[in-house]
């Protein structure tokens, strides 16, 4: 009796504690790329797109750093998540056009979870992430997909890219190619400085 209340206890602190879900890679996600992603990327390709299997969780695992991949808790810094929410019609969208079908919000929203939750594959799980507020609240969500902006420096130059965060005295943006780079807050024109700020104001909001 003491051990089921121990686990009952357990499972309440985990639901109302604003962790995601547990999930594992093998058993909740990899079915997931199996029916939309094995095309280009697993055995089945004559060669994998970038050398990127996800029917080898060893495989995907170690390619988690390279070009920020997975960021485990972090889906907003993971190009993953970024090219599963991009346009169809984007060059950097995933599965591309003509090449599978595009993973559902469900599918999508449970790729996200998996990041937060750590992104736990082949034996190992990183860094936890947490909820956004509102989902704590209302168990409830909707797709996100990044939104892109136009940035402009002081000398006039205008780029889209999408915010991600604001670090030190930087702004890291996300290029449509899907690299990310810190850029000089003080070196964005007044009019960017002020998007920026409210931007960033509104995702202290949201955790």
């Amino acid at each position: 009796m003491n051990t089921l209340r121990i686990l009952l206890s357990a499972a309440l602190l985990a639901s109302t504690s604003g962790l995601a879900p547990a999930l594992e890679y093998e058993k909740d996600i990899m079915p997931i790329f199996k029916n939309k992603c094995f095309k280009c990327h697993s055995e089945k390709a004559k060669k994998p797109k970038g050398g990127l299997r996800f029917d080898d969780p060893a495989n995907f695992h170690g390619r988690f750093e390279k070009d920020e991949l997975v960021q485990p808790g972090n889906p907003k810094m993971s190009n993953l998540y970024y090219s599963l929410t991009r346009p169809r019609y984007d060059k950097g969208a995933m599965p591309p056009e003509n090449k599978g079908d595009q993973l559902t919000a469900e599918e999508t929203l449970k790729v996200r979870n998996w990041i937060i939750a750590g992104a736990p594959i082949n034996g190992t799980r990183g860094k936890r992430g947490k909820l956004p507020k509102e989902e704590k609240k209302t168990d409830k969500s909707t797709r996100h997909i990044p939104r892109e902006r136009e940035w402009t420096n002081k000398q006039g130059k205008t780029i889209l890219a999408t915010f991600l965060k604001i670090e030190d005295d930087s702004a890291w943006l996300r290029l449509k190619n899907g690299k990310t780079y810190p850029y000089p807050i003080d070196q964005l024109s007044e009019k960017s400085q002020d998007l920026l700020k409210k931007l960033d104001s509104e995702e202290k909001i949201k955790r």
